[in-house]
């Protein structure tokens, strides 16, 4: 029998936070089951990428369940899997070659597997949404700078245009002629984004092989990128 989902209310008393002081979004434990990320950074864009990969591939995610949207505010809260773990970060100076070995061995796989993915015609979000990645953010939402774009050569163009909004001339045209250079031919991949230790959650399995699990989080960022 499936978990009942909790509420905004239940969430929102929660007092159980996991997340950093510093993070962008909240995460906070609620009962023994779930763990909810929320707050204004949560976008829809993330909720659809983490379901997807949830609900599709064999790539390690915490449990997908649902996503909330709190009707006075406008924020969306993810629903999923609380893992009883730790960051790579933490638990990686504590191990031994083999459990590295073991650990590294199940990135590779999941990254071999998210690169498996078939692409689409246009490199941006999942859904043909913009880019979430701060390389491409632009206050006034600029489809030029966010995507999606159609081509490598397109979303080049847009790296520049938001280069362009602080860069100096001289500096634009040099950068220019690199990226014209070496950014092109390149197969379309589905990436993180931001795959750092501290979004990596490793969790004991208790059994003698593998001793160790990883969850990957943190999804805000991923999408239809360049293959580098």
């Amino acid at each position: 029998m499936a978990p009942q989902i909790p509420t905004i209310a239940e969430i929102r008393t929660s007092t159980e936070v996991l997340s950093p002081p510093d993070a962008s979004a909240t995460v906070v434990k609620v009962g023994e089951s779930f763990a909810v990320n929320f707050g204004h950074n949560v976008s829809s864009e993330e909720a659809e990428a983490f379901q997807s990969i949830s609900s599709n591939t064999e790539v390690p995610v915490p449990k997908f369940y649902a996503t909330l949207v709190e009707p006075d505010t406008a924020i969306n809260f993810i629903v999923m899997e609380y893992v009883n773990g730790k960051s790579l970060g933490d638990l990686w100076p504590t191990l031994g070659v083999p459990d590295r070995l073991q650990i590294t061995n199940q990135l590779r796989a999941a990254l071999r597997e998210l690169c498996s993915l078939e692409p689409p015609s246009y490199l941006g979000s999942l859904n043909r949404k913009p880019l979430s990645d701060g390389v491409f953010w632009t206050p006034d939402q600029n489809p030029a700078k966010l995507g999606p774009f159609e081509t490598e050569d397109d979303l080049n163009e847009g790296i520049l245009e938001r280069l362009a909004e602080h860069e100096p001339r001289a500096h634009l045209t040099l950068l220019r002629t690199l990226i014209t250079a070496t950014l092109r031919d390149h197969k379309v991949k589905f990436t993180h984004g931001d795959l750092q230790p501290k979004n990596i959650l490793v969790k004991s399995t208790g059994l003698n092989y593998p001793p160790y699990e990883i969850k990957i989080i943190d999804w805000e960022i991923s999408g239809w990128y360049p293959e580098y």
